[in-house]
């Protein structure tokens, strides 16, 4: 109830006090900082992922810096020693102004990040885009194989999408879904949600494709581990994924230790407030865990 009752509140107070809790979600303002977060994960044992914060730009000059700062980015990435992994948003790209624009955008990163050997994943984002973005991935996917993207299991949709992508052993992070749809083509019970979940991992291991599972639910994590045991699948066939932040580290530790991999998502930038703000709804311990926190003396 304390959480929840700061998370109703966050919208009232300071900015400094927001970023002050929010420091645990977000890897800094600039690219720097992010370097270093994801090399501390790595001596931790578990790959990275780095994001720039920000989607839905309004004009064409906004998505012309974000498609500039991503190609900064791919030149920092590659020559740090980190995983080679850069997640991006087309709306961030313009994909919400003009799809030839989001188009242009994003295959002149993907064909720098070819270059440089580093992957890049094209996030999803909500149900107005869909279509555009897996027939944008399909399209670039022909000539970059370095590419992956995104399924969310509460899309009615998805398992057709899936059995596309794992057809043409595509790259693919399976996660739950965040944004607010419609019961019309989104499940809205959780049990709904997990057991189609689960529906989706099964059926990217069981066609030899590589999965991203995506997720800090508990019953997700353990049922994705008996699909895998069941199927005796081969490590490098797959990954767990974990939001930067999110407080299941001992249980991220515990996979490292059994030879799973996990991946971190390392967002970064001057958008930090309004991602803070999402993750923080969706997780309301952290808000009681950070507070609690800048009240204790070492």
């Amino acid at each position: 109830m304390f959480n929840k009752l700061i998370v109703t509140l966050m919208p009232l107070a300071p900015k400094f006090i927001v970023k002050m809790i929010s420091k645990r979600y977000i890897a800094g303002e600039d690219t720097a900082s992010a370097m270093v977060t994801c090399q501390k994960l790595k001596d931790q044992g578990f790959l990275t992922t780095v994001d720039i914060l920000g989607e839905s730009v309004t004009s064409n000059e906004q998505a012309l810096e974000a498609r500039d700062s991503y190609l900064d980015l791919i030149t920092e990435v590659s020559k740090n020693n980190i995983a080679k992994n850069i997640s991006l948003k087309p709306t961030a790209m313009g994909l919400g102004l003009s799809a030839d624009l989001a188009n242009e955008y994003i295959a002149a990163i993907v064909k720098k990040a070819n270059e440089a050997g580093v992957f890049i994943r094209i996030d999803m984002e909500d149900s107005p885009y869909t279509d555009q973005t897996l027939e944008m991935y399909d399209r670039l996917r022909s000539q970059y194989p370095q590419l992956g993207t995104v399924i969310q299991a509460y899309m009615h949709r998805s398992l057709d999408d899936v059995k596309q992508i794992a057809a043409t052993k595509g790259n693919l992070r399976i996660c739950k879904g965040i944004y607010k749809e419609s019961p019309q083509i989104a499940y809205q019970d959780a049990d709904e949600i997990r057991q189609n979940y689960l529906k989706l991992v099964k059926e990217m291991l069981v066609s030899g494709a590589y999965v991203g599972i995506a997720t800090h639910d508990p019953v997700l994590l353990d049922g994705s581990l008996q699909i895998i045991n069941d199927l005796k699948i081969s490590p490098d066939k797959y990954e767990f994924q974990a939001l930067l932040g999110v407080p299941i580290v001992k249980r991220l530790e515990e996979l490292t230790s059994k030879g799973h991999r996990v991946r971190i998502y390392v967002p970064f930038g001057s958008e930090w407030y309004a991602y803070s703000s999402r993750r923080l709804k969706e997780n309301p311990d952290v808000a009681g865990y950070v507070l609690k926190n800048l009240f204790v003396t070492n």
